[in-house]
């Protein structure tokens, strides 16, 4: 055992992990890791890997190797093996360690790729890219450690320790406050205040003001007794459409455009009522509700399962109601 392989081993051992959580991490098996404890000198690219993970001074650890001989093995030696992986299926040095896992923990949930997009809210294609050997963003990586229960931050050492790292370029969707963030600061322009609109009896009250009258001059004008043109001035009492036409005509107002401004507001009770009377065979809730008893049986073939489903449920609620609503009589 060289001074490495010992450093390697108790430094295992002072963290308190095992050979198996440590084989896991380099991304090696654990047959390999046994034998950096106990006479191999690794390649480059695993004592790079392994003073990242240990956080040593590489070139003080690369000085040590060099100056260690070792034990070479062309049957176990985990550089001949990889070398000769990507001879003979280039595709398969793309798949890396961390997308195996996601694959695998896929399976073992028996979800496929789209149920698991759509739990992590992307697309199904955008999730095949992760099983494939891309590493998703630090937002997606979260939720997939979430999702079947990993340690993030071991994860995350993980994917930083794999010899093939590969990114997409692809981005998932921004959320809502992030396109808010990046659009452009506008200044808004300054909206002056606008008044509100003067209410009709009050515009009639000053009408009249301004023309100097009093109540029974405007009420004989408008063929109407005091107290009904006090009561319109109060706002108690709205004009009829009649009378309104003859205060307009008055005053010199343009009936149509107050029509118009009141149609808003309060002018809705000056027209009539309109009272629709029950017919056992034409009434109009009966007419609407054939309509839409037609519509939802039209269309009932055309949607899925579940919206079935859902709508039964709204509609045994509806039916309950109205037997409260018979209760309640």
């Amino acid at each position: 055992m060289s001074k490495l392989n010992e450093m390697i081993r108790e430094f295992r051992e002072d963290i308190g992990q095992s050979t198996e959580g440590l084989a896991l991490l380099m991304q090696m098996d654990q047959e390999e890791y046994a034998r950096l404890e106990k006479d191999w000198i690794p390649p480059d690219d695993i004592l790079q890997r392994l003073c990242a993970l240990f956080e040593w001074n590489y070139k003080d650890i690369k000085r040590l190797a060099d100056n260690t001989p070792s034990v070479k093995n062309k049957k176990s030696n985990p550089e001949n093996k990889k070398a000769s992986v990507t001879e003979n299926n280039s595709a398969e040095v793309s798949t890396t360690p961390f997308a195996k896992m996601i694959k695998e923990a896929r399976s073992a949930a028996k979800q496929d790729a789209r149920g698991i997009a759509i739990l992590l809210g992307i697309s199904a294609d955008y999730y095949q890219e992760f099983e494939a050997g891309v590493i998703p963003p630090d937002d997606l990586l979260r939720k997939l450690s979430s999702l079947f229960g990993w340690n993030y931050k071991q994860i995350l050492q993980k994917i930083n320790t794999q010899s093939t790292v590969l990114f997409g370029n692809r981005q998932p969707l921004l959320h809502a406050k992030e396109i808010r963030a990046r659009l452009p600061k506008l200044e808004l322009p300054d909206i002056p205040d606008v008044p509100a609109p003067v209410s009709l009896h009050v515009k009639i009250l000053e009408a009249r003001t301004e023309a100097k009258q009093n109540v029974d001059g405007i009420s004989l004008l408008l063929q109407i007794n005091p107290e009904l043109y006090e009561q319109i001035e109060s706002g108690t009492v709205n004009p009829d459409p009649d009378l309104l036409k003859r205060i307009s005509s008055l005053f010199g107002w343009n009936y149509h455009e107050l029509l118009n401004r009141e149609k808003n507001s309060q002018f809705s009770q000056l027209l009539p009522a309109i009272i629709a009377r029950d017919s056992p065979d034409n009434s109009l809730t009966e007419i609407k509700l054939r309509k839409v008893q037609q519509e939802i049986s039209e269309n009932w073939q055309k949607i899925s399962k579940e919206q079935q489903k859902t709508l039964l449920t709204q509609l045994e609620f509806i039916r309950g109601s109205m037997e409260n609503l018979d209760n309640e009589k």
